[in-house]
């Protein structure tokens, strides 16, 4: 075989040997420092049944965490808890929660009702009427409205029997 093969197989094959120890540090590294820790983080709080992270394709890009809950009593603390163990776990890198639901066609219409009090409140900063007009809303189709707010959201958790969605709704 020729001389010039040889030594292109071999610099090709220590390319790909080097290549597979980058890609298979890189996995580990993005295990073990950001999914194993954020997992054993969220999986202690009682409300969180399943946690999928997603890891970005790129460096800038945030990684993104979608949290499934059950059993949730109160949306604003859970959330709360979530959003601070998050931000411990991945330090200084840029993230976003995404709260995945079951909710059903009559919820997500119960909803878009009350969303349109939400933006009323965030435009006049009638809160008290949010919280009012959507109980109301719900009462009607026998539904349960947990509407609190702080400084950073509005969240909205709407119940009906086994069934839930939670909507977190940036104030600015």
């Amino acid at each position: 075989m020729n001389t010039t093969a040889v030594k292109l197989i071999k610099g090709m094959s220590a390319f790909i040997a080097t290549l597979l120890i980058l890609f298979g540090a890189k996995f580990l590294w993005q295990n073990y420092s950001i999914t194993i820790p954020l997992n054993k983080e969220l999986m202690i709080i009682g409300e969180v049944e399943k946690i999928i992270v997603e890891k970005p394709l790129k460096i800038h890009e945030p990684v993104s965490i979608i949290v499934s809950l059950n059993n949730v009593s109160n949306f604003q603390k859970t959330y709360t808890e979530i959003n601070e163990k998050v931000a411990q776990a991945l330090e200084n890198r840029h993230y976003k929660i995404h709260i995945n639901d079951n909710s059903t066609n009559e919820l997500d219409k119960l909803y878009t009702d009350i969303s349109l009090y939400v933006e009323k409140s965030l435009i006049d900063g009638n809160f008290p009427e949010l919280v009012e007009k959507g109980q109301k809303l719900a009462e009607a189709i026998d539904a349960e409205t947990i509407i609190s707010i702080d400084d950073k959201y509005i969240y909205v958790h709407i119940a009906k029997n086994d069934k839930d969605l939670y909507k977190l709704v940036p104030r600015r």
